[in-house]
């Protein structure tokens, strides 16, 4: 373990007053630029809007509407920029189509305690004439987020994200991978192993595996440029189609963009754990005092100190509820009992020893599902036509005297004339499917974010591993499967040794765990539109496809009712890609400019 005891941190980083101290920045670095970067204007205005200028952690004050929140958090996941720095970067874009909203303007009547809220209110609802471009640049989906502890985590591991993002009631907007390049100065030290000889052991791994990382990156941009250059001129047929002109053809940075995105998701496979990211949370009040709690219960160091870091933080929002956020010794006892049960029952009876450390494809098998699933999901529909005289069982008992297609015509009832705007109708809510995964801890992150389902997982671990074939294709399996094993070998060494948390900043994004998933039928639909766009990365799509197709096999009254994308795409950016230059040709052709 490392040096200091959890008490001895929180003490280092409170003062006497229980107050977050200046250049808090957890297991990472300060991100963005803090306190005396700012010109005082900024300084002004940012601690108008939140409770700090010199910290990783940092809420949103009451002074912040929530539709300035809201775009302040929208396309946060594909910024590299800070809370407050996307604030200032949005005021500037405000004052661009407002003169008087600028940062100037607001520090000076923050500081005369004029009516800020009122002036900034009315400019936000004149943005509304320009929220189609607003909303290509904050984010549609956020601008509908809203709440009460807003909060930001930066300069935090990617395994503490999987904590931060487990409620379910949350909002939350994570900075891509894709945003965040793979770098020593991004790496995290866990406090466990702070000032031991097991730091160096993992930041010299970190180091191999940077290295592997940028050299499979730099052969995968050429490997991609080669083995794809029909797809452009494809492209470019498609758009000189649309277009009628036989001049235009695909612009370089959109294509490199495609290449560059689907190089980062073959070599993302590499990032550890102890790779540091940000995100935004916004929760309700009574569900972040939960979280406080579970986060403070939890054994790894690093979410015990930002369970009091985002503690502390919070009270300033909300300091009646907020002090209650505390550990809880129920919830800490929980995880050595676990493991003391699986070594007693499952590991004395040599349950698992088969599954070898190696390969494996990524693979969702049904384990549960009611017999009845689709005569039970149709009674459910017509149980919202009625006025309740007929029960459940009695409705079921009519559906299973119906013909194919007169359950065909219920099924249509509630699936047909969805745009692809439309939440599903939840009668079909009803009953539920229980999946099990086994794939990358890299789809993983994405599809723990379906919040809606019910969740298990095992704590991570290197039990395998998932290897893309882009990798063997640039001729780099031999090394990607030694390094495999050099995590391994970390991994085993800090088990070892009983540094359980610790361990778990070890595997990489290739790492596979098993992942239990309990959803019912809408949740299947909803995520199988979701996440089989063709802009997704393989890995999770795969697993989704699987899904949908196992549950339509048990529903085949829904088949053809639920829009997915069955489909594999080498270059899974490349289609919406084509039609946001075709937009941009259209435009310019309609400015006269081409």
């Amino acid at each position: 373990m490392g040096g200091q005891t959890l008490t001895e941190i929180v003490q280092t980083i409170l003062d006497k007053d229980g107050r977050l101290k200046p250049g808090f920045c957890g297991i990472g670095r300060l991100r963005g630029k803090t306190g005396d970067d700012y010109k005082e204007d900024e300084i002004t205005v940012l601690e108008y809007f939140f409770t700090n200028t010199h910290s990783n952690i940092y809420c949103a004050t009451d002074n912040m509407p929530n539709e300035l929140w809201a775009l302040v958090m929208g396309q946060y996941a594909r910024s590299n920029l800070t809370g407050r720095d996307r604030l200032l970067q949005l005021l500037h874009d405000m004052h661009e189509k407002e003169k008087q909203a600028s940062v100037a303007k607001l520090a000076e009547m923050i500081r005369s305690g004029e009516d800020v809220s009122a002036m900034l209110s009315g400019h936000l609802r004149k943005a509304g004439k320009f929220i189609d471009t607003w909303g290509v640049k904050y984010g549609h989906a956020s601008l509908r987020d809203s709440g009460t502890i807003r909060i930001c985590f930066e300069g935090v591991s990617q395994r503490a994200t999987k904590f931060l993002e487990a409620a379910r009631e949350g909002a939350y907007q994570e900075q891509s991978t894709r945003a965040l390049p793979f770098t020593a100065e991004n790496l995290g030290v866990p406090y466990e192993v702070r000032g031991t000889r097991y730091e160096k052991i993992l930041l010299d791994l970190d180091r191999r595996l940077i290295e592997l990382y940028e050299r499979a990156y730099d052969k995968l941009l050429d490997h991609l440029n080669n083995k794809f250059a029909h797809k452009r001129a494809e492209a470019d047929a498609q758009i000189q189609k649309a277009l009628g002109r036989t001049d235009l053809r695909m612009r370089d940075r959109g294509w490199e963009g495609i290449i560059k995105s689907k190089a980062f998701d073959v070599a993302r496979y590499l990032l550890p754990q102890n790779m540091t990211t940000s995100l935004g949370i916004t929760l309700n009040t009574r569900r972040f005092q939960d979280m406080l709690t579970a986060w403070q219960s939890e054994e790894i160091m690093e979410m015990q100190v930002l369970g009091a870091a985002a503690q502390a933080e919070a009270r300033k929002i909300s300091p009646e509820l907020m002090k209650y956020g505390n550990r809880s010794e129920y919830h800490a006892n929980i995880p050595p009992t676990l493991r003391a049960l699986h070594r007693k029952f499952v590991e004395a009876e040599g349950a698992g020893k088969d599954f070898r450390y190696q390969h494996y494809d990524c693979v969702s098998t049904l384990v549960h599902a009611p017999p009845d699933l689709q005569d039970l999901v149709l009674a459910s529909i017509l149980l919202n036509g009625g006025d309740g005289r007929a029960g459940i069982e009695e409705l079921k008992k009519v559906v299973q005297k119906l013909r194919f297609e007169e359950k065909r015509e219920i099924a249509r009832a509630a699936a047909e004339g969805k745009s692809r705007h439309d939440i599903f109708n939840k009668a079909p809510e009803i009953a539920a499917v229980v999946f099990e995964r086994v794939y990358d801890i890299g789809a993983y992150r994405d599809l723990q974010r379906q919040r809606g389902d019910r969740q298990q997982t095992n704590r991570y671990s290197v039990i395998g591993y998932n290897m893309p074939k882009e990798i063997e294709e640039i001729g780099m399996k031999p090394e990607f499967v030694a390094m495999m094993h050099e995590v391994k070998e970390v991994y085993d060494l800090f088990k070892k040794e009983g540094m359980h948390a610790a361990a778990e900043y070890v595997p990489v994004m290739a790492n596979v765990l098993r992942h239990v998933a309990t959803k019912e039928p809408v949740q299947c639909f909803y995520e199988a539109g979701l996440r089989t766009q063709p802009a997704g990365i393989d890995s999770y799509r795969s697993i989704a496809q699987q899904e949908i197709r196992k549950l339509l096999e048990l529903m085949p009254v829904f088949q053809g009712l639920v829009p997915f994308d069955d489909e594999y795409y080498d270059l899974g950016r490349l289609p919406e890609t084509i039609r946001m230059e075709i937009d941009y040709f259209k435009e310019q052709i309609k400015k006269g400019k081409i």
